[in-house]
């Protein structure tokens, strides 16, 4: 008759499990000593006691295998989270693909290339499209136009305004000169004075002799 399945359970009386334990301790530290003699594995074991204490052991030695193991789980750690980046960066690529393919796809409608396979609803669709872009294209150049004649007529009033500016600061500049000219236009030559008036057109010339 077979024998049955034993079901563990936390053994109850301190003192005989404190002889499980250090019985099946001493069973588990041999078998880890016997697999890294006879198999040249590396292996550590590492036990704490009910009572918190400290039992290890390690062939060749704990710390290089503590080690090694630290070193190997962040590979591969960092393996994941490459391969994870790798996937991320496909899906992004494959998104963009299909973007880029629609996107192609509705410049060739917009330019009317491979129209052949179009139902009429999407033709009618695509015509709505179109008229609807043509407005706001037109829209926009409207709006360029009046800002560029806005700003040709600021221009002109500019110009206007330092033309006008220039003619009247032109003017006081006449003005003030013919007031700083003397009345009479007697012009001494040779001890003779000349004295020239002027009648209309007609000119009178006097000669008067100086008292020298």
């Amino acid at each position: 008759m077979g024998r049955g399945k034993v079901q563990l359970r936390r053994i109850q009386n301190p003192i005989s499990r404190q002889v499980t334990f250090s019985k099946r301790k001493a069973g588990l530290l041999k078998k880890a000593s016997s697999l890294s003699l006879l198999c040249d594995a590396e292996v550590a074991l590492i036990i704490f006691s009910p009572t918190g204490k400290l039992h290890e052991f390690g062939g060749p030695s704990i710390n290089r295998i503590v080690e090694k193991y630290q070193f190997v789980s962040a590979s591969t750690g960092h393996c994941t989270q490459l391969s994870e980046n790798v996937e991320t960066l496909r899906l992004e690529v494959d998104n963009l693909q299909k973007r880029i393919t629609l996107l192609e796809n509705n410049n060739k409608k917009m330019t009317g290339e491979e129209l052949d396979l179009i139902h009429f609803k999407d033709l009618r669709q695509l015509e709505k499209q179109l008229n609807l872009g043509a407005r706001k294209i037109r829209s926009r150049k409207d709006k360029i136009l009046l800002e560029r004649i806005g700003s040709l007529k600021a221009k002109q009033r500019s110009l206007k305004e330092e033309n006008a500016n220039f003619r009247e600061k032109n003017e006081r500049t006449q003005v003030g000169r013919s007031e700083e000219e003397p009345n009479n236009n007697n012009e001494i030559i040779g001890g003779v004075n000349w004295e020239l008036e002027r009648d209309g057109a007609t000119q009178h010339l006097y000669q008067t002799s100086l008292n020298l």
